[in-house]
């Protein structure tokens, strides 16, 4: 790709798509998929997550937003897939906190797989398999906010866990990123 003729891709990269108007299309048919099985919806935060940290630019004017996609993204590759954003973190995401706004990687640096990676998949199995290939992609080019991203998840745990008494899931000691990140 010349980066030159970057305004014909979205942040992304995704070729043959028509800019990101394209981009949102493909996503908005996937979106719609998704909802219409319920086998595929089960890709769906990933999905969402990993859309909208490829694309920046529309999708994450606010810190808030960026830290609720990065802890989506981040609980449900490290700690345990999740349909929506757990409600400890939602709790902690809609509460008064103030987000420091985290570097954003550059345009066409943001995972080496894109939204095209699901496009053609028809095989609902190989659809979940590719939305996790491609978050963890995305996962992995926003690896200078992890830090940042787990403390956000560990505080979030650590409100619920004395506002609800449950038991956090994710410790210090989950900090590693063998195989998961």
């Amino acid at each position: 790709m010349n980066l030159a003729s970057k305004a014909e891709y979205p942040s992304c990269g995704a070729e043959a798509v028509g800019g990101l108007a394209g981009c949102d299309e493909v996503f908005s048919r996937l979106i719609g998929r998704e909802f219409a099985d319920p086998v595929l919806f089960r890709a769906h935060r990933l999905t969402v997550d990993a859309y909208c940290l490829q694309h920046t630019e529309k999708y994450m004017i606010s810190s808030k937003s960026a830290a609720a996609h990065l802890m989506g993204i981040c609980w449900s590759l490290e700690v345990g897939e999740s349909l929506h954003l757990p409600p400890e973190l939602k709790r902690f995401v809609d509460g008064p906190h103030v987000f420091v706004r985290v570097a954003v990687p550059p345009q066409l640096r943001r995972g080496k797989i894109n939204i095209t990676h699901l496009n053609s998949l028809s095989e609902p199995r190989e659809y979940l398999v590719a939305s996790r290939e491609w978050a963890q992609s995305v996962w992995l080019a926003w690896s200078s906010a992890w830090e940042q991203t787990r403390a956000w998840v560990r505080e979030a745990q650590k409100a619920n866990y004395h506002s609800h008494k449950a038991t956090p899931l994710f410790g210090a000691g989950n900090a590693g990123t063998s195989g998961k990140g």
